[in-house]
């Protein structure tokens, strides 16, 4: 079995927190009302939007920019509960 690179580990782990205190503050925004229902919208479609146009071209990474494209694109999908 091969052995887990810390520096993999890190780089992920840092990127989770990243993401989820991004999300959260996008989330604590709206729910006070400092951003509309449509700005919150706009604050995923311009990350979608930057995410499309710096893809890299390097073919090892397009699972991962595929990955990226779909947490956003699911943040753009309107609730169930709504």
């Amino acid at each position: 079995m091969l052995e887990r690179d810390p520096r993999i580990d890190a780089v992920a782990a840092s990127d989770l927190v990243s993401a989820s205190v991004l999300a959260s503050l996008v989330g604590m925004l709206g729910a006070k009302g400092i951003l509309s229902d449509e700005e919150v919208r706009e604050v995923y479609e311009q990350a979608l939007y930057l995410l499309e146009t710096q893809q890299s071209t390097d073919e090892e990474m397009t699972p991962i920019y595929e990955a990226a494209r779909e947490i956003i694109e699911a943040q753009l999908r309107p609730d169930e509960d709504e």
